[in-house]
């Protein structure tokens, strides 16, 4: 009649036995008990943290200096990006970002470029492997046509030292 003889038959403690060794029933009774937390709002979460990033940022965390940064890049290659650069750099000194100092090594001050030769020259360890490249780049290219006699002279030796 059944799958079992009575000699065969498991008894109620090998069949809980076998229930509670299954995955099946193990993942239903974990999952069931156990109320789940609801997903954080990963939009509010980004927000937060972009907040506190600008606000470690100081001066350079604020609108008005994403506006005047957005000027600066969008000046760049006309003759109007001397005027935004000089404007940035007065109110909030040499950038951070390898980016934006690479393109203040067309700017024709030897004074602004020596600053971001060596500023470059700091975060050159840190920078992303592209930014780096183009960083090198555009180090050689002062290097060999920069009109400046001394810019030229001092790329060469941040050159120099980037490729040790």
């Amino acid at each position: 009649m059944g799958d079992y003889d009575d000699d065969e038959r498991p008894d109620w403690r090998e069949l809980d036995r076998r229930r509670d060794r299954s995955t099946f029933y193990g993942r239903q009774e974990k999952g069931a008990g156990k109320k789940r937390e609801a997903p954080k709002d990963r939009w509010q979460q980004g927000r937060v943290k972009d907040a506190l990033s600008r606000l470690f940022k100081g001066e350079k965390g604020t609108p008005e200096h994403d506006k005047l940064f957005a000027r600066l890049h969008n000046a760049y290659g006309s003759e109007a990006f001397a005027k935004q650069a000089e404007r940035y750099m007065a109110k909030y000194g040499l950038p951070d970002d390898g980016p934006t100092l690479i393109l203040f090594l067309d700017l024709k001050d030897a004074d602004v470029c020596s600053a971001t030769l060596d500023r470059l020259r700091e975060l050159y360890a840190s920078l992303p492997p592209r930014q780096k490249e183009d960083a090198k780049r555009k180090i050689s290219i002062a290097a060999m046509a920069h009109k400046i006699k001394e810019v030229r002279i001092k790329a060469q030796e941040v050159m120099e030292e980037l490729e040790e």
